[in-house]
């Protein structure tokens, strides 16, 4: 599995910022009050990012060789999980940029400044979600072999 790139999740948490300011854009004109985020969110992303973290390090100290508590498939599981907390924590942080930009037009409205509140806290947590999978994605990394430490395996050879 390839490494989660930066630019892609920037990328994707654009298109999410985006994506979620025409259409709370276009509630807004319909009449439509937008619901403000909810601030449970951020901590949930936290617990998400607390326990990939945990696992990350099991992941890290087998790789280094230590005695861990972690499988092969194990650590392949938490590769996987720390790529989709990553884009799902881009485009979670996406979203709640559009909730920020949207509240800002009229920040003096009392709904508003708690919609901004919850923003900001959500599109934190959502950032450290996305700092601590790549961090975890990082650990995961394990180089392949050269060919030159293992001469007993065959190589293909031209003919």
């Amino acid at each position: 599995m390839r490494r989660t790139s930066w630019g892609s999740l920037g990328i994707i948490a654009l298109a999410s910022a985006m994506v979620s300011w025409v259409v709370l854009d276009l509630a807004s004109r319909a009449g439509l009050v937008a619901v403000p985020t909810p601030w449970f969110t951020a901590g949930f992303l936290a617990i998400v990012a607390v326990w990939l973290f945990s696992r990350g390090r099991a992941v890290r100290r087998m790789v280094a060789g230590k005695p861990a508590l972690m499988t092969a498939l194990g650590a392949a599981k938490v590769v996987s999980f720390a790529k989709a907390s990553s884009i799902t924590g881009s485009l979670l942080g996406g979203f709640f940029l559009a909730q920020l930009l949207t509240a800002a037009r009229n920040p003096a409205a009392p709904l508003n400044q708690d919609q901004m509140v919850g923003a900001v806290i959500d599109l934190a947590a959502s950032l450290g979600l996305v700092g601590v999978a790549m961090l975890v994605e990082h650990w995961c990394h394990v180089q392949p072999p050269d060919d030159d430490e293992h001469p007993n395996h065959p190589t293909a050879t031209a003919a």
